[in-house]
């Protein structure tokens, strides 16, 4: 089968949950032997200037990473002004581009089916391009939809405030219908509340979690897949890791405040910036707490990386304070590598950590004294968790999960 996995960027050094998802899907596609393509934007992507500049834009830029192929072409954010720090923004988060030429690009390579991994103008392009190749098109809704908290959505808004948004007329001579995901021919649900809402909508409505590569904790080293002990004698401080990007929906703030009631303790966040402002505000606030010392922004990791597998192995426990989460793939990640985890329990996020309680314990998002019963809790039975945790994990083996999605394009 070949198959066209279209997103709104990937970029391996800005890595986000979408694209690992999409990413570790494609690739185990690929190994199960389908002809995988993936079709995306120049959103943050750091490729070399000077192919750029020989080769052009005008027919996009295909390039070959780990065996998956990948077509990229420039986004246009439709507003006006448009300066270049808003438009690093809208790459980072949101945007809702215009991508000329991408219909065409995903005509001419006629794939058998579109899995679209973004909504808005990218879904119905996809749409529209999967009925006039007459093949179908998949939806995934990664980020929330049903249950996203007004302050995040009015968040996503927040960049183009007060700019003129020029593309609504072409949105209007184009006659987009806005009814994503509803036309498409399959949705594929990350969170259980999406699921439930659109199962009683559509015909093809499909729950598939996110997964995680155990093979890559196996071979890590991790003391407590191992047999070795979970504590760290040369360390005198609990190291919380949270693994999200710096993001007002992420929560970190929790933890900056957690970490000013626990000062013998350090917090490393692991993720990319993608709301620049914010960062700003938990740096601000460290220092007025006096904590700026115990606390390390790494930046974003690389997918599988050496430095990605070692902040889980030299951490006590991670801790997800989101305000909303559809899953949380980090999660599992966690557990595969024998760590404890600690989340807030919103939606497919909460589901999940309730579905394996031994693994996981629960707050009430935003509540300061609940989540310091939880880590306290966390840190007394890590190595019941720790084994709770790697059992859990099985369950999501991404080789099994995307052979049950090939079963699904075939359904629609």
């Amino acid at each position: 089968m070949r198959i066209a996995h279209v997103l709104r960027r990937i970029s391996f050094d800005d890595w986000g949950g979408t694209e690992q998802v999409v990413w570790n899907i494609a690739k185990a596609q690929k190994a199960a032997g389908h002809d995988v393509r993936l079709f995306t934007t120049t959103a943050l992507w750091r490729g070399k200037d000077d192919l750029q500049d020989k080769l052009g834009w005008r027919n996009g830029r295909l390039e070959i990473i780990d065996g998956i192929e990948i077509f990229r072409l420039k986004p246009i954010y439709p507003w006006w002004p448009m300066p270049k720090s808003i438009v690093a923004e809208l790459d980072s988060k949101g945007g809702n581009p215009f991508v000329p030429g991408l219909g065409k690009a995903i005509r001419e390579w006629h794939p058998d089916v579109i899995h679209c991994h973004a909504m808005a103008r990218i879904a119905e392009l996809c749409f529209r391009t999967a009925r006039k190749i007459g093949v179908k098109c998949a939806i995934s809704l990664h980020g929330g939809g049903v249950n996203v908290p007004t302050v995040e959505a009015e968040s996503l808004k927040a960049p183009t405030r007060g700019r003129l948004p020029w593309g609504k007329m072409i949105d209007f001579a184009m006659g987009w219908t806005r009814r994503v995901p509803e036309d498409a021919d399959g949705i594929v649900c990350v969170g259980e509340d999406e699921f439930e809402h659109y199962s009683l909508r559509h015909k093809h409505v499909l729950r598939l979690p996110c997964g995680v590569d155990l093979s890559l904790f196996k071979d890590a080293g991790h003391p407590r897949i191992h047999g070795g002990s979970v504590e760290h004698p040369s360390r005198k401080q609990t190291t919380i890791l949270c693994v999200a990007r710096i993001d007002r929906q992420k929560n970190q703030m929790m933890l900056v405040e957690w970490l000013a009631r626990h000062p013998d303790s350090a917090i490393r966040l692991v993720g990319p910036v993608t709301q620049p402002d914010y960062r700003a505000e938990l740096e601000r606030r460290a220092a007025e707490l006096g904590v700026s010392d115990k606390i390390v922004f790494t930046g974003s990791l690389k997918p599988a990386s050496d430095e990605l597998l070692a902040e889980y192995r030299n951490a006590d426990i991670l801790v997800l304070p989101s305000r909303h989460e559809p899953f949380g793939t980090v999660v599992l990640e966690a557990w595969a590598a024998g760590l404890p985890v600690v989340a807030s329990n919103v939606g497919g996020l909460g589901r999940n950590c309730a579905a394996h309680p031994g693994a996981a314990i629960l707050f009430p998002s935003g509540d300061a004294a609940a989540l310091d019963a939880a880590v306290s809790a966390a840190l007394e039975k890590t190595q019941e968790m720790s084994v709770a945790g790697l059992a859990a994990a099985t369950e999501y083996d991404w080789r099994t999960l995307a052979l049950r999605l090939v079963d699904f394009y075939a359904e629609i």
